[in-house]
């Protein structure tokens, strides 16, 4: 099979699993639905647990083993959609919407929403989805080596990456792009895009599902935009020398981070839990030079950061507690002491007080500065930064009663080295 190809799609999809022939998998199939069709039931009722067809193929009701889409899981939202979608869609998925479906559906429309493409897009993502596998993230391998929403082989990425919504969705959008270039996709017929991703042996089988597709994502596409709980951020994401911007969305814990100052984020990962309380920060912590993320959590004062800003790589590699997050600590990160490494801090508004940290592991996140700037109680926003260059990361604060930039260039109490004013 050439790459692109979704193995369930395949044209010897029907021989897969037990060694089962082609014929004898197509009788099967004919006899289940021609009895269930005389008994006067739907196939969905006739189907078993653990089907051994290609989830393409295979009933409404055959059971997978699947993984969350979100990590938080299904929200109340998710479940009141899947209700109102039920007796809204007319196809396949009429009658077996889920919350769990709905937060697949979800994830898909806002990694499209992310990367800047039109709804369009989403609604041939989501019509290729409902699809190869009725809306959900399939982790064990029934045909061939397909995982995930879209089962994609595993020339289209690792394990993880392929049971990633938003990394399965992108490439997903990036085979779409390269075989429709300039925007053509925008004007084909759904069924001809999907088709052209997924090489499947049964193309018919997506047009079908377009109008449902539609009427999914004309639900879910306003919700998945930019909001007003998004968190920014700023690093250097792939070590070019020049900061960009991101953002942390608390309600689905997902960073959205940029490699450049303009166009869509390249960047789309989970990590930390924003309903928590989760605060994110961003450093370079293993000193590669590349900016990596991670969250402070008030709740329990503790740190958790990444190395890495993909989807492989987004495991929690630095653990530890510091600060006190109920005090209402805002947390801080730079390279206190100059020696490559970015670590961590708080600032303490209740008493102004700034404590730093020269690590980041368990053994040696003691408080290694610690001393009073800014005038907390007057609502002092912190913003450390090197305000001399080759030097070490500093403290300073903004204040918004007077827009008031306050900066110090040492790490230690003292007197205001620079102060100017910005805003409004």
């Amino acid at each position: 099979m050439e790459p692109g190809m979704s193995s369930s799609t395949s044209a010897i999809g029907l021989s897969l699993v037990k060694d089962l022939s082609s014929k004898a998998v197509t009788l099967g199939v004919t006899v289940t639905l021609a009895t269930t069709a005389l008994l006067g039931a739907s196939p969905a009722l006739a189907a078993e647990p653990g089907s051994d067809l290609p989830p393409a193929l295979a009933p409404m009701t055959a059971l997978y083993q699947t993984v969350a889409c979100d990590p938080a899981g299904p929200t109340g939202s998710d479940a009141t959609l899947a209700t109102q979608l039920n007796s809204r869609l007319n196809s396949d998925m009429r009658g077996y919407m889920t919350a769990y479906r709905v937060s697949c559906a979800r994830e898909v429309v806002e990694a499209v929403r992310a990367r800047g493409l039109a709804s369009r897009a989403a609604v041939i993502a989501i019509t290729t989805v409902i699809v190869e596998t009725h809306l959900q993230n399939i982790s064990e391998e029934v045909d061939h080596t397909s995982l995930g929403l879209f089962q994609q082989q595993e020339w289209w990425g690792t394990r993880a990456e392929r049971l990633n919504p938003a990394y399965a969705t992108n490439a997903f959008l990036d085979a779409m792009v390269r075989k429709y270039p300039n925007g053509s996709w925008a004007n084909a017929p759904i069924g001809d895009v999907c088709q052209a991703v997924q090489v499947s042996a049964y193309p018919d089988r997506y047009q079908a599902q377009a109008a449902d597709a539609q009427i999914i994502v004309d639900s879910l596409w306003n919700s998945a935009g930019p909001r007003s709980e998004d968190v920014p951020i700023s690093g250097d994401w792939n070590n070019d020398g020049i900061d960009t911007v991101g953002v942390f969305r608390p309600s689905n814990s997902t960073f959205y981070l940029r490699d450049t100052n303009s166009g869509d984020a390249t960047r789309i990962f989970k990590f930390g839990h924003g309903p928590s309380g989760d605060i994110p920060v961003a450093g370079d912590w293993n000193n590669d030079g590349y900016d990596s993320v991670g969250v402070f959590r008030p709740s329990n004062s503790t740190w958790y950061l990444t190395n890495g800003t993909t989807t492989a790589t987004n495991t929690t590699d630095h653990e530890f507690k510091f600060g006190h997050g109920p005090s209402g600590d805002q947390p801080v990160a730079g390279d206190w002491n100059n020696n490559g490494y970015d670590s961590v801090g708080v600032f303490r508004p209740s008493n102004s007080t700034w404590y730093l940290t020269n690590g980041t592991t368990t053994a040696t996140n003691t408080t290694d500065h610690e001393y009073i700037f800014g005038h907390g109680p007057s609502g002092d926003i912190a913003i450390p930064g090197r305000w001399i260059k080759n030097s070490n990361t500093t403290p300073g604060v903004r204040r918004p009663s007077n827009n008031t930039v306050y900066l110090r260039n040492t790490n230690n109490g003292g007197p205001v080295d620079t102060q100017f004013v910005y805003g409004i």
